[in-house]
């Protein structure tokens, strides 16, 4: 396996959000919540502290966890939680390469623990989610 860049590794944690995103905005389970999490927490864990990123990544755990809630129960309106949805993951992936920038590409890409295996779950997992998503977009 080809080491990879640290600018490949935030690209490559861009993509994984937008999908953990886009499947939160389509089915609205916990597990995705729960990946969400995991990954936020992982891409923090790349970075130097960042108020900025904290914000956008808080904003975007709150959107996530209240359209799973609303979805769960049935509450309505949806269309405005999504939307806000949407806003937080734009907002976070748009801030991510200017941190990362900041952080340096010199910068030792480090997992300890259970956080290691779960992101070994994650790229593992994010070609059968992409491919679950796409199934589902064509069968609609």
């Amino acid at each position: 396996m080809t080491p990879k860049t640290f600018e490949e590794t935030i690209r490559e944690r861009i993509e994984a959000v937008e999908l953990v995103v886009t499947v939160i905005a389509q089915e609205g389970r916990e597990a995705s919540l729960h990946d969400l999490r995991v990954l936020l927490i992982n891409v923090m864990g790349l970075l130097k502290r960042n108020p900025g990123i904290e914000s956008a990544a808080d904003d975007l755990y709150a959107a996530a966890a209240a359209l799973v809630t609303d979805s769960s129960v049935g509450s309505q309106p949806i269309a405005r939680k999504l939307r806000l949805l949407r806003d937080a993951r734009d907002r976070f992936c748009a801030r991510l390469p200017g941190a990362a920038e900041r952080t340096g590409s010199g910068s030792e890409m480090r997992f300890q623990g259970l956080e290691a295996a779960y992101a070994i779950q994650l790229e593992r997992g994010a070609g059968s989610i992409a491919a679950e998503a796409i199934t589902s977009r064509t069968a609609a």
